[in-house]
């Protein structure tokens, strides 16, 4: 009986490994690409829906602010009126009165996903037909607009998406996400683009025309699902668009995160990614070694344990070479004796994903259906928004 468990562990581990290495080369493939030499620029209108004060917001917008972009218009949309984010809005807003900053309050749900409806209000008041969807923890450098419409310049384009990066890691649970993002996460939709053709489109930087938009459905289509980008960019392709990937860096800040956020963050995660393909769910632990390593040392003794103990330790080193390429920093040690932590946390939030049923986003608790189609759950407790966004107090972790 241990003989043959011993057996799948190393199996699988090996299997895990050679997959971990070919996701790694070929995002570094991706990440070496040159960008777009196209210097087209048209007007471009940016949608940014808020919703509490995230990490770093102030500085996220600024970095909206000082584009080497033409002409452009930032549109800041919230459901409440009354939304904290505002106060920093507006404080940027009066640092730089000539920012092409506008403030919209958008309180109708036009469905289910309160952030699809946002932008549709926001979209509705757009002055330009190139509009971009920004998120409101991402930071961006100067020379963004251009790589992105630089890459839509093509007429066979429909969408840009781009790599995300995370920064700011100041606490345990944001120090997780940032490992997560840069190893994890890029390694999959980099890969699947690469191996397989397809891209995988991550709202937080999205850049599109309104007149495409409506020939695949429009917002209207996503209003009543959680993974919206994701669908966006499939109906994209079924259209007979391309889907391109930008490679200038796009960083989302996460910097005072408790560890209860990153699990609820990459449970939710995984329920939408088992909606919306099955297959690539259950292949997901293959691109994850660790744990089939720790558990084969534990299980094998002698030699073999030795072994799987060095294949943890390529698996960090694989995490913070790309580490080191995306953010152009060295990792700190801190984070690389997180890695075999985090991966263990990360497939327990896939086995979760797998069993759950719920989601608990942004203030909302929804039944998640095929398709992460929304449902409302009658007689819920609402979920506390301020666990969510609000700043944590915890000692600060990174050094």
């Amino acid at each position: 009986m241990k003989s043959t468990l011993v057996a799948l562990l190393v199996g699988g581990a090996l299997s895990s490994i050679v997959m971990t290495v070919a996701s790694q080369w070929a995002a570094l493939r991706i990440l070496g690409r040159a960008p777009s030499r196209e210097r087209r620029a048209p007007p471009v209108t940016i949608l940014k829906p808020l919703k509490g004060v995230d990490d770093g917001l102030r500085e996220n917008l600024l970095s909206f602010a000082s584009q080497e972009y033409p002409t452009y218009e930032v549109l800041l949309g919230t459901e409440d009126a009354n939304d904290p984010a505002l106060v920093v809005a507006r404080e940027v807003m009066a640092r730089y009165p000539r920012a092409p900053f506008r403030i919209i309050h958008c309180p109708r749900r036009t469905g289910m996903n309160p952030k699809v409806s946002i932008l549709e209000a926001l979209a509705a008041r757009a002055r330009h037909e190139h509009v971009l969807i920004s998120d409101s923890n991402v930071r961006v450098g100067p020379g963004y607009l251009g790589a992105m419409a630089a890459e839509l310049a093509d007429p066979r384009v429909g969408l840009v998406t781009s790599i995300i990066v995370g920064t700011g890691e100041s606490t345990l649970g944001a120090a997780l996400e940032n490992l997560h993002l840069n190893s994890f996460i890029v390694r999959s939709t980099l890969s699947a683009n690469v191996f397989l053709g397809h891209a995988c489109v991550i709202g937080k930087s999205m850049l599109l025309r309104l007149s495409d938009l409506a020939a695949v459905g429009g917002f209207a289509s996503v209003r009543d699902v959680l993974a919206e980008d994701y669908l966006l960019g499939k109906a994209f392709q079924e259209a007979g668009f391309r889907v391109a990937l930008s490679t200038e860096p796009v960083r989302t800040v996460n910097e005072r995160w408790r560890l209860d956020r990153f699990v609820s963050r990459h449970v939710r995660w995984t329920q939408m990614r088992r909606r919306v393909h099955l297959g690539s769910y259950w292949v997901e632990p293959l691109f994850n070694p660790v744990p089939l390593l720790l558990s084969l040392s534990l299980v094998a003794g002698g030699a073999l344990a030795w072994a799987a103990l060095l294949g943890v330790a390529l698996k960090i080193a694989l995490d913070a070479a790309l580490w080191s390429r995306m953010r152009g920093e060295r990792m700190s040690w801190r984070c690389a004796c997180l890695v075999p932590f985090k991966d263990v946390l990360a497939t327990w939030t896939w086995i979760v994903g797998g069993i759950r049923r719920t989601v608990d986003w942004r203030g909302n608790r929804m039944r998640i259906g095929e398709g992460t189609r929304l449902e409302p759950i009658h007689g819920a407790t609402p979920v506390n928004e301020q666990a969510e966004v609000a700043p944590i107090v915890d000692r600060r972790w990174a050094a």
